[in-house]
């Protein structure tokens, strides 16, 4: 009997720790003013005083004072934070996609822009946003830009 419990304890153990170990990368949703508020073409009727660079805004008060343009909607922020940024290329933009992923066991959370450009060359600076799950205090967020 005593052999019994000192092996289910064993299995146990090693049932956790695998368990931690099976922590696998998650994808996230990402919501835009499209789908969520029925906003066009924000990609050029948003503005923001940035150049290749994007910022998280966490306010409403923040959103305000720092966006402007067609569209300007009632964002919830204490359900989410928005990663907003302006990026210019030499192509004219054929599409914007985002990719948000948490890592783990790392409790890393990504967030990919991918910049995709028609064949024209014409140069183009597009605004490109994306709502993601409020960050918690300490936790972090990786941003990946690329023009394609």
């Amino acid at each position: 009997m005593k052999s019994l419990i000192i092996n289910t304890l064993i299995l146990i153990f090693f049932l956790s720790a695998c368990k931690k170990d099976n922590c696998t990368e998650t994808i996230l949703t990402v919501k835009h003013f499209e789908s969520e508020y029925g906003c066009t073409n924000t990609k050029h009727t948003l503005m923001i005083d940035l150049n290749n660079t994007c910022t998280l805004i966490q306010s409403k008060e923040d959103y305000d004072s720092k966006v402007t343009g067609t569209c300007h909607p009632d964002i919830d922020f204490t359900l989410y934070d928005l990663v907003i940024g302006k990026q210019s290329s030499g192509n004219l933009n054929d599409t914007i996609l985002y990719d948000l992923r948490h890592k783990c066991p790392e409790d890393e959370l990504t967030l990919t822009i991918d910049i995709i450009q028609k064949a024209l060359t014409q140069p183009d600076n597009v605004v490109y946003h994306a709502m993601i799950p409020k960050l918690g205090s300490g936790e972090s967020l990786k941003i990946n830009v690329n023009v394609k």
